[in-house]
């Protein structure tokens, strides 16, 4: 379970390394690699009902940790994170949500970042 782990997060470093150079948002970039390169225990978890609260209709939302399945979830988002509950994965693609690759997030400019 943790190369598992380890290679979702080296994935998403590579991917955000790939973008730094030359781009508008090297300090939001160089947060989501310090997020994400935490220990499991210390990186970021949300629960559906906070992407609720806090998103806007058609968001491109990242997350850099996990997204969990505790609430409601109405309104339609892109949403990127290092990993999803299967309950999380289950609302939300059943609320009409994309899930996104961190490539695509980063490419989208308006993209926030929710922990």
């Amino acid at each position: 379970m943790e190369n598992i782990e380890n290679s979702k997060i080296s994935r998403w470093v590579a991917a955000i390394e790939r973008a730094r150079p030359g781009s508008k948002n090297q300090k939001k970039l160089s947060y989501l690699i310090r997020l994400a390169t935490r220990p499991k225990r210390s990186r970021p978890s949300v629960n559906i009902d906070k992407l609720e609260k806090l998103a806007k209709e058609n968001d491109s939302i990242i997350i850099p940790g996990k997204v969990l399945g505790a609430g409601r979830i109405s309104k339609k988002l892109n949403i990127c994170a290092v990993d999803f509950t299967s309950s999380a994965i289950e609302k939300l693609k059943g609320s009409g949500c994309r899930i996104v690759s961190i490539e695509d997030a980063i490419k989208d400019k308006a993209s926030r970042i929710i922990i």
